[in-house]
């Protein structure tokens, strides 16, 4: 499914990451883990093709992930970085909004499917009719981790998804990432218990 082969990032002039390389397989759930500042959210954004390695290569599907493939690429697969903004008013509007786009006009949820998805994530019926003003920073990262998966991908990249949350929500957001048996989730984490709770870690450091 995901194949880095022999990847190098330059950072500065100086190697952020040396040839790495690495398969995962499609529907494999797998954590990137490891010291910062050695590429593990540079590594996860080259799947998304935000970024291009110095050196080496990606292929996603046996397709060399470069200018030509990228889009084509893109449309299987969703990335939550770990920044992000929220410019809508309500979050009613944040959740419908990558819905509007053509691609994903298939995978457009009903408001029963969104209710049962925030129960799952333990987030109250009420956060669906609340401005986004009003929303903790732990109800946003479940929201958007939700809007992620609801968009039916075949590949999801998540970046610290549970950096804003407590202990009984980062069980839930496990439960809630294990039970997307056919999508294959590449993470970036630095939670060990989260780290822990998948089969496959790959370390990325000295």
């Amino acid at each position: 499914m995901i194949e880095f082969n022999n990847i190098t990032f330059i950072y500065d002039n100086k190697p952020l990451m040396q040839h790495f390389s690495c398969c995962i397989s499609s529907g494999e759930k797998v954590v990137l883990y490891g010291p910062s500042g050695h590429g593990k959210s540079t590594l996860l954004a080259s799947v998304a093709g935000f970024v291009l390695p110095d050196e080496g290569s990606i292929r996603i599907n046996g397709k060399i992930l470069d200018s030509v493939a990228i889009q084509q690429i893109r449309r299987i697969t969703a990335w939550l970085p770990q920044e992000f903004t929220l410019p809508f008013e309500t979050v009613e509007e944040l959740i419908a909004a990558p819905f509007r786009l053509k691609i994903n006009q298939p995978s457009r949820p009903t408001k029963e499917t969104i209710l049962n998805h925030f129960a799952r994530l333990g987030l109250e019926p009420e956060l669906y009719e609340k401005r986004s003003i009003e929303i903790s920073g732990g109800q946003r990262q479940r929201i958007m981790l939700m809007i992620t998966a609801l968009l039916n991908k075949k590949i999801v990249l998540l970046d610290e998804p549970t950096s804003a949350l407590d202990p009984d929500s980062i069980s839930l957001i496990i439960d809630y990432i294990h039970a997307m048996r056919e999508t294959t989730v590449v993470m970036v984490s630095h939670d060990t218990r989260f780290i822990e709770a998948f089969d496959r870690k790959i370390y990325i450091g000295d």
